[in-house]
């Protein structure tokens, strides 16, 4: 995935940080679709501000990956690739693997027991058949998992990482058994962890990983891309 030049400090300005919001949340939503093109000027009267604001948000989102400037068109919403989930878990895969070895080590009781009561919560809803809540905590174990790890820059990549695959998060809840056989990773990882067994942990976030990343791949290949044309 191509990044422009990291923009400026002053990108953390509050008319800044609402636009690159408003802008963020439409594409990870699906509310701008992949390959669609937008404007600073659009957003800027949708939001009641100037140009400047925007085009600062514009510039952060194209770092991150989420948008790609055309000279005569505007910014476009950027088209994930099967290679770009490739590298997204080329990386999450040793990161996370390596943050999970560490949660092993943590000792604080309290998140120890959030990570319990996450993973219960997680059962629970798949029983229900809840998929948003399922959603949820399945968000708030990693969330707590990489607070044990207290790698705050390792987590911050993960974080963005995952927020680049989001939008095709309900697709794969979709896919028969994929809840089930989710639950089932979580939990060993869970189980590792708490057993302050790091190896173990690591060895089974990185599977857990790769199981997910050949999902997504099957996702793309045989439901998303050859219907898609401008990707996802």
């Amino acid at each position: 995935m191509p990044r422009a030049d990291k923009p400026g400090s002053n990108r953390t300005t509050p008319l800044q940080q609402k636009a690159y919001r408003f802008i963020k949340e439409k594409i990870m939503n699906r509310q701008l679709k992949p390959g669609s093109y937008l404007t600073d000027g659009q957003v800027a009267t949708e939001l009641g501000m100037s140009r400047t604001p925007v085009r600062e948000a514009f510039r952060l989102l194209e770092y991150e990956g989420f948008l790609s400037s055309s000279a005569r068109r505007g910014w476009r919403v950027y088209c994930l690739s099967l290679k770009d989930i490739h590298e997204i878990f080329d990386i999450k895969e040793t990161l996370e693997g390596m943050l999970a070895r560490k949660a092993a080590g943590c000792g604080d009781e309290r998140k120890r027991q959030e990570l319990r009561k996450t993973m219960a919560r997680m059962k629970k809803s798949f029983i229900a058949n809840d998929y948003e809540a399922w959603r949820s905590a399945d968000v708030e174990l990693h969330h707590i998992i990489l607070g044990m790890s207290e790698n705050g820059r390792a987590s911050r990549i993960v974080r963005d990482l995952n927020d680049q695959w989001y939008r095709i998060r309900l697709g794969l809840m979709a896919m028969q058994g994929r809840l089930e056989r989710s639950n089932r990773e979580h939990e060993a990882v869970v189980e590792k962890i708490l057993a302050g067994d790091g190896n173990g942990a690591e060895r089974q976030m990185r599977g857990h990983l790769h199981n997910l990343r050949g999902e997504l791949e099957r996702l793309l290949l045989q439901v998303i891309l050859p219907y898609s044309e401008n990707g996802v």
